[in-house]
């Protein structure tokens, strides 16, 4: 049982009689008798307020599986099954480590005068910050009483588990938009598409824009206009997303890993490749290779990445670039066009990979993968007003110099780079698949 304020408010009344006999002695009977009306009447409150449990009805409306650093609705719906109207509190108990959506924490909370026989239902937000096993706890409620004094808790049993998966949603997204036709002119539909491949396609009027190699002389001088030749995408290329799980990759950006957002970016990359006909291969790796899938076609293979994405989680040690290129080599001879996700804030590990992936560039053509920190480059543009805020600026323009060397240093190697912000990654990859594959480069 639980008093409430307006208990608390009764029983300050009550005292002031009781000051007032210090000078009228006859007014303590009455703040003796106030105070055993105020008993009495939490006492009947409290017999005529019903149990939680009794009185109401929850259920708690959640997907089995959530997306990782992404706002995902819980719905609570109450019921209340008695004939009186009944002043309650709902709060849910979702995994302790999540964060919640734009409401906040205080979402998962309301209160509510509920009529008679009345549904209602409300819906907060949960960001679960990482991948895994997790279980929704059980749903506390607070009744108060027909007077108001006091308040009955109970608990309704609700306990739910849930997987966390790589973030979906963009994965949905993708699919609404591939619906409306916003990427059909991308080549990414299967469908018969356009671009610089080998088989011909068709003849039309030269552009500016055209290769002077697209150029057919023969129709040229039969029509004495300039004709060039257009031609199909290369299909059923082979491509191999390669996930650094090394210790580089448990740093957080916005409370969620790199290697989260990396998963989920590798994910839309391989919905997008199987949607397009070509094959998709992954294989992650630390200190050594961890799981290894050998480029397939299909949502077959997208399915199969997912699940072994799933449960991948970035270790404390250092990656062996050397291991894992050489793992690749002895399984996969096919060139084919080798995503490389991982990250370069570690000048040491960087060096490694530079030395490194030159020989992964020779039989491949190699993208690589970083994300940037958002926080860091607010701090690098910051103009310093304290001590402390000066140092931030010359360590966050450190790294970012650092970072730029080294991308520059790929990209020498004939290495191609996609360095972006969390929210912007998978767009800019997808991007740089399209335009490997509209030009031909495997």
């Amino acid at each position: 049982m639980i008093v409430t304020r307006r208990f608390l408010w009764l029983v300050a009344l009550g005292l002031v009689p009781l000051l007032a006999s210090y000078a009228v002695g006859p007014l303590a009977y009455a703040a003796v008798l106030w105070n055993l009306l105020i008993v009495a009447a939490v006492v009947c409150d409290y017999l005529l307020c019903l149990k939680p449990e009794d009185a109401v009805s929850v259920a708690r409306e959640v997907g089995e599986v959530l997306s990782v650093a992404a706002e995902n609705a819980v719905t609570l719906r109450i019921r209340n099954q008695t004939r009186q109207p009944l002043p309650m509190t709902v709060r849910d108990e979702p995994p302790a480590v999540f964060d919640f959506g734009k409401e906040g924490a205080a979402g998962r909370q309301k209160t509510k005068n509920l009529a008679p026989f009345e549904t209602w239902e409300y819906t907060y937000h949960v960001v679960p910050p990482a991948r895994g096993d997790f279980v929704f706890r059980d749903i506390f409620l607070r009744v108060t009483g027909p007077l108001g004094l006091v308040t009955r808790q109970g608990v309704i049993p609700a306990e739910k588990p849930v997987a966390v998966y790589p973030n979906l949603r963009a994965v949905e997204d993708y699919e609404i938009m591939l619906r409306r036709a916003m990427l059909s002119r991308q080549g990414v539909r299967r469908m018969r598409t356009v671009g610089a491949g080998r088989e011909f396609a068709s003849l039309r009027d030269y552009t500016p824009d055209d290769e002077y190699r697209t150029i057919d002389w023969k129709a040229t001088a039969r029509r004495g206009k300039v004709i060039s030749r257009t031609y199909e995408q290369e299909r059923s290329q082979d491509i191999l997303l390669l996930i650094d799980q090394g210790r580089l990759m448990r740093q957080e950006i916005g409370h969620t890993q790199k290697l989260d957002h990396v998963v989920s970016a590798a994910l839309m990359l391989a919905h997008v490749v199987a949607e397009a006909d070509d094959r998709v291969g992954l294989l992650t790796f630390s200190d050594d290779a961890k799981a290894w899938l050998p480029p397939a076609r299909g949502r077959s293979a997208y399915s199969g990445i997912l699940e072994a994405l799933y449960a991948s989680r970035a270790e404390p040690v250092e990656s062996d670039y050397r291991s894992a290129f050489r793992f690749l080599a002895a399984r996969w001879r096919k060139r084919s066009l080798a995503v490389v996700f991982t990250d370069l804030a570690d000048p040491e590990s960087s060096a490694v990979l530079l030395r490194e992936i030159g020989h992964l560039a020779a039989k491949h053509v190699v993208v690589c993968v970083v994300v940037s920190d958002p926080l860091i480059g607010e701090r690098a543009r910051h103009v310093p007003t304290t001590p402390d805020s000066v140092y931030e600026k010359a360590v966050a323009e450190e790294v970012i110099a650092e970072r730029r060397r080294a991308l520059n240093l790929l990209k020498k190697r004939g290495v191609l780079i996609v360095d972006a912000e969390p929210h912007e990654l998978s767009v800019e990859l997808i991007s740089r698949y399209l335009l490997v594959k509209s030009r031909s480069l495997l």
